[in-house]
């Protein structure tokens, strides 16, 4: 997986819609910011799983996803249930303080997500107390609403085609789980102009770069809502037009069109189509449920 979170223009194309920066050390983002802070080596790098591009400072409270290791790698069971974390500013202020619970249901590493009310664009330090396991830090970079590409809450979601059972919309196959998900019977298009509230899922289960985080997110989805749901739609989407195992081709018309530069996805739009909630990268049953307890 290509890690290189920080160079868009370096992102191999395996990787071009894989979380890419997910095991980025905060020392490798300091490095190439000119940016130290006190006591820093005594402090472990938190593992960051998100993207940057994920992330605003005038948008409402922004998820930030976050894991830790120890010299034995993810701390995997070891994860305590809770965590405190302070998050400051450029000028090392103070801005935000929160404890983050442990998601673990039905994904394989722990993670902790932090929800953080940026005020002002820039990089951000994270402040990780783990108790016995130690002090960790990150570092984050919110940029601005008006500068960015991809589709935020309150958004009016566009009406786009996706693949369906009777149209493919240019993409082969339309589905690569085997056996194909249940989640092709209408296109989204069809879905915001109906009075049904939609929920779409981006991912591509055979090629995705961190199997472990967006394989299992599509089986989540199956488990909660099933095959014989009611009342609203749902709509998977791969990512990838052609892919094979030698070359995943260009990316589907549809995803492109969505304006990000990674994977997974999922998609919470009212019956107007407006979005009410987004969940990216890497998400267990507990944040799935609190997506679905929406419609």
């Amino acid at each position: 997986m290509d890690h290189n979170i920080w160079n868009p223009q370096g992102v191999s194309r395996r990787a071009f819609l894989s979380l890419t920066g997910g095991g980025l050390a905060a020392a490798a983002f300091l490095a190439a910011c000119g940016v130290r802070t006190k006591d820093q080596d005594d402090l472990r790098a938190a593992s960051k799983w998100f993207s940057d591009q994920t992330i605003i400072s005038d948008g409402g409270p922004q998820r930030t996803i976050w894991s830790f290791s120890d010299d034995q790698g993810n701390l995997g069971g070891l994860a305590p249930e809770s965590i405190d974390v302070e998050v400051f500013n450029s000028d090392f202020q103070l801005i935000h303080s929160t404890s983050a619970q442990r998601h673990v249901d039905g994904v394989a590493m722990p993670y902790y997500p932090v929800i953080v009310p940026f005020q002002i664009p820039g990089v951000h330090e994270f402040r990780f107390d783990l108790g016995k396991h130690g002090k960790y830090v990150g570092y984050a970079n919110p940029g601005s609403k008006s500068d960015s590409t991809i589709i935020w809450p309150g958004d009016q979601f566009p009406a786009l085609v996706t693949p369906t059972l009777t149209s493919s919309a240019g993409v082969s196959p339309i589905c690569t789980r085997q056996p194909f998900c249940p989640f092709h019977k209408v296109s989204l298009s069809d879905s915001i102009l109906s009075k049904r509230a939609t929920v779409l899922i981006v991912s591509t289960p055979a090629f995705c770069g961190t199997k472990w985080m967006c394989g299992p997110v599509l089986e989540n989805l199956i488990s909660q809502v099933g095959s014989n749901y009611s009342g609203f739609d749902v709509i998977h989407a791969e990512v990838y037009s052609n892919p094979s195992a030698k070359d995943l081709g260009p990316i589907a018309p549809a995803v492109t069109q969505m304006g990000v530069n990674y994977e997974p996805f999922i998609f919470l739009l009212d019956e107007q189509g407006t979005v009410l909630r987004r969940l990216d990268h890497i998400w267990d049953n507990a944040e799935l449920q609190g997506l679905l307890s929406l419609i």
